[in-house]
């Protein structure tokens, strides 16, 4: 028995060796920027789909943002999509601006409100392309126009830049920031140098209304909506395009404990994807056209198993002398303690998003960075099905009257 845990402690050590030297490869090729879209005198009709709940602090600074882009005003619709509120969402809504799609009371995530509500406009209106944000975000003046040259340019599915809106509030702010840049450049710059697939992270997406009708809707069998629809493309084939002109700034939540229930949510619901859509993927590996993004997909789902039972194989590894691993163990936190600060210095740096202001939430990136590991363990032991609301304060990243927002290097 000895031995062949033996053994099988030496394949997952050297699976975890394969999948770091593959995502540290193609993470350098962020340093290079991707062929830039011509300029295209088309404009498509834009709907803007956001699902709410219990969103009256912030959803007016949503709409605003969305009504006040340097887009032709007559292509753009605001729809939000309430449900299961218990506060004013719907008239702090309508008093931005938009407009209400209703949905049956049976509607408890933002994918399934995606779905109903996609689903009354792809019948009865004729709009040409779709945009989704959370109701917590802000999209920065020039998204539409960034992301219709995208959609223009031959994709038909496109990722936005994410950053938060409220990197400066607490530290827990910061580290979300620093999160998301490090995807922004090393996970979906990267890719795009490479014509791979970016990956569909959280909001701020585009989708041109053919690819939506071909599948059928919105795909919403999880409660993590954003990669079920990255998994979905990886096995149709089809490639995600990363619009990095396009940026929406996400509220993120101020505390700890806030954040290990919203990314412990988010592990569960990518293990959901994975095991619903995995048997999908594998056949698209083989592919002459989009096998390769299928593989990269098919790595990125399948790494968070891996992160999760890495904390029972460095156990077990461990056990037979304990003493030796003990006495190893503050050497190997200093330097994963420098690495993980020094991939937060770089992700900030390399955006232009380094602030001072942010040195406390970079010293404690590697805190909120290792905390991954044990909610994927989490997530592996039990899985969450039901959304859980997660508050916010109504901080604005644009003020109400502002006319002009000012563009980060994408």
């Amino acid at each position: 028995m000895d031995g062949i845990l033996e053994k099988s402690l030496e394949i997952f050590f050297l699976l975890l060796k394969i999948f770091s030297f593959y995502f540290a490869g193609l993470a350098l090729f962020g340093l290079l920027k991707p062929k830039a879209l011509p300029e295209t005198e088309q404009r498509l009709k834009f709907a803007v789909l956001l699902p709410a709940r219990n969103e009256e602090s912030c959803i007016a600074a949503a709409v605003e943002s969305i009504l006040n882009q340097d887009y032709p005003p007559e292509l753009v619709d605001v729809f939000v999509i309430p449900n299961n509120c218990s506060d004013d969402t719907e008239g702090a809504a309508r008093r931005a601006g938009a407009r209400i799609l209703p949905v049956s009371p049976a509607v408890r995530s933002k994918g399934a409100a995606l779905r109903e509500g996609a689903a009354q406009l792809l019948s009865n209106s004729d709009h040409e392309a779709f945009c989704v944000f959370d109701a917590d975000n802000e999209a920065d003046r020039h998204f539409l126009s960034a992301m219709n040259r995208s959609l223009c340019g031959g994709a038909r599915v496109a990722k936005s830049r994410i950053l938060a809106k409220n990197a400066g509030q607490s530290w827990v702010c910061t580290c979300y920031e620093i999160y998301f840049c490090f995807a922004n450049l090393f996970l979906n710059r990267a890719r795009a140098v490479l014509g791979l697939s970016a990956r569909l992270i959280g909001t701020g997406f585009g989708i041109r209304r053919d690819f939506l009708e071909e599948i059928g809707g919105f795909p919403a069998e999880t409660i993590t909506e954003d990669a079920e629809l990255f998994a979905l493309c990886a096995a149709r084939g089809e490639k995600i395009a990363f619009c990095g002109a396009a940026i929406t700034y996400d509220e993120e939540p101020l505390s700890f404990r806030t954040s290990l229930v919203q990314r412990r949510r988010w592990m569960s619901g990518i293990m959901q994807v994975t095991g619903l859509k995995l048997k999908a993927l594998l056949p698209a590996i083989l592919k002459r056209q989009g096998g390769l993004r299928a593989l990269d997909a098919c790595l990125q789902l399948c790494f968070g198993y891996v992160q999760a039972l890495l904390p029972f194989a460095l156990l077990l590894s461990w056990l037979p002398d304990w003493e030796a691993a003990l006495a190893g163990l503050p050497l190997s936190l200093a330097l994963g303690y420098g690495a993980a600060v020094a991939q937060a210095l770089a992700a900030l740096l390399l955006q232009k998003r380094f602030r001072s202001r942010l040195l406390p939430g970079i010293l404690l990136y590697p805190l909120f960075l290792f905390s991954f590991i044990p909610l994927q363990s989490l997530a592996l032991l039990k899985k969450i099905r039901v959304w859980q609301e997660i508050p916010h304060t109504g901080v604005r990243q644009f003020s109400a009257e502002k006319k002009a927002c000012p563009r980060s290097i994408a």
